[in-house]
């Protein structure tokens, strides 16, 4: 595989995971909204909020860390292409 198919494929694969972490991104705003109301309705504690960030974390926090390490490959093969 050449310089420029490998990076073109991680081009690829950073887009890929902007657009899933973009609509993680979205999903986590709808939650926390519905939280908040759910939070004023029923007259639930503050930690509520706490807890809906956890919970996305941990169901997240894998493709945050294959978006990390996509940036960061797709930066050092730019580095080393100055195409």
């Amino acid at each position: 595989m050449s310089a420029a198919d490998d990076l073109a494929a991680a081009e690829a694969a950073y887009r890929k995971s902007l657009f899933t972490i973009i609509g993680h991104s979205m999903f986590f705003v709808g939650c926390c909204a519905l939280a908040v109301i759910a939070r004023r309705m029923l007259k639930m504690p503050p930690a509520l909020l706490t807890v809906v960030f956890f919970i996305a974390l941990l169901l997240f926090g894998g493709d945050l860390l294959r978006f990390l390490s996509c940036r960061r490959r797709l930066a050092r093969l730019r580095a080393a292409n100055p195409n």
